[in-house]
């Protein structure tokens, strides 16, 4: 698969802000109390999967990786830093997925992840403790989901799951394949779809604040400051369809 691989600065931007959702850490989280995260990575994407805030959309998109279970579900309790043992990997597991809950009403938990950009090692995905953990409309504490933690190092069965001195957690994970489709690529040429291990196309799908899914122009929402808008596209990078938050804008608090 060829295409353009998104900019170094942007990926991070991404990740960090999947990581930061549900938090005030977050870019993006419009009134995340009462949105609930379309997802870069509900079960189908390279991002990790965490479920709820405003963020870019991903689902079926040109570029989904669909991630699939295998192998058995092993599980963990630590206070602190911790290793989640797997046992030994099955035969084409590319990622781990993860189910992380905080145990501790602060402090944060790091996980080494499938990096978005091809020249990385890895990344990292940051969750936050505060208030218990991440929160649904209804203020219930959730678990969070990735699906692209990376695989133990060679010649081990197990992931280091970083947190805090002092923050306790529990931890469930299990091997999983993966399969991606190819971008798409509308009439004027430009790319778009999902983020995936081939960087970000040059349209990436998210949700308008009006309910409508479609794309945003990836740099644009990289390189955007301070709280606002974007628009939202249909797959023609040129129809516009809605509107996308960033921050959280002072007319969405009236």
């Amino acid at each position: 698969m060829t295409g353009p691989e998104m900019h170094p600065e942007v990926a991070r931007a991404v990740r960090d802000e999947l990581a930061a959702i549900g938090t005030k850490r977050s870019r993006l989280q419009r009134h995340q109390r009462r949105v609930r995260l379309l997802s870069i990575s509900i079960a189908a994407v390279v991002v990790a999967g965490i479920s709820t805030g405003a963020a870019i959309a991903a689902n079926s998109f040109p570029g989904t990786t669909t991630v699939t279970p295998v192998g058995g579900v092993r599980s963990a309790t630590h206070t602190g830093t911790g290793a989640l043992e797997l046992g030994p990997a099955p035969k084409g597991a590319t990622r781990v997925i993860v189910t992380l809950r905080c145990l501790s009403a602060q402090g944060t938990i790091s996980i080494k992840a499938v990096p978005q950009v091809a020249s990385d090692p890895f990344e990292v995905a940051t969750f936050y403790c505060t208030g218990g953990g991440r929160l649904d409309p209804q203020g219930r504490v959730h678990p969070w989901r990735m699906n692209d933690a990376l695989l133990p190092a060679h010649g081990s069965t197990s992931i280091t799951i970083t947190a805090d001195q002092g923050t306790e957690w529990t931890a469930t994970g299990q091997y999983a394949t993966s399969s991606m489709t190819p971008w798409a690529t509308n009439a004027h040429g430009q790319t778009y779809g999902a983020c995936n291990i081939n960087g970000c196309p040059q349209l990436i799908g998210a949700r308008a604040t009006n309910g409508e899914d479609g794309f945003v122009f990836t740099k644009q929402f990289g390189t955007f400051e301070g709280t606002g808008y974007i628009p939202v596209y249909e797959s023609d990078g040129t129809t516009v369809i809605g509107r996308f938050s960033i921050g959280i804008p002072e007319d969405e608090w009236k």
